[in-house]
């Protein structure tokens, strides 16, 4: 590959997450991993440990935001747009 690679914009992001909400097959785990490390800075292993009750939806002007253990510490990262379009449709499943 040559050039700048660029994260999903956010009508990118809506586009595969409808697609993929009709295709079952299609797996949200790496994009969304890859929107948490590189949009929210966490680690692929908070990934693997998130529940449904993790996950704080957006509510009005307010964005969303997911709690995670690191360690012995409980911390809290506010969502962008496109992982947590990306989030709600992965906890969905």
């Amino acid at each position: 590959m040559t050039g700048r690679q660029k994260l999903m914009t956010e009508q990118e992001t809506r586009a595969l997450v409808n697609t993929a909400l009709e295709d079952p097959d299609l797996n949200l785990a790496i994009p969304l991993a890859i929107s948490l490390g590189l949009r929210e800075g966490l680690r692929t292993a908070v990934l693997a440990s998130l529940s449904r009750g993790d996950y704080h939806p957006a509510v009005g002007d307010v964005p969303g935001s997911l709690t995670y253990r690191d360690g012995d510490q409980i911390r809290v990262a506010t969502l962008s747009p496109e992982s947590e379009l990306l989030l709600s449709a992965y906890l969905e499943r």
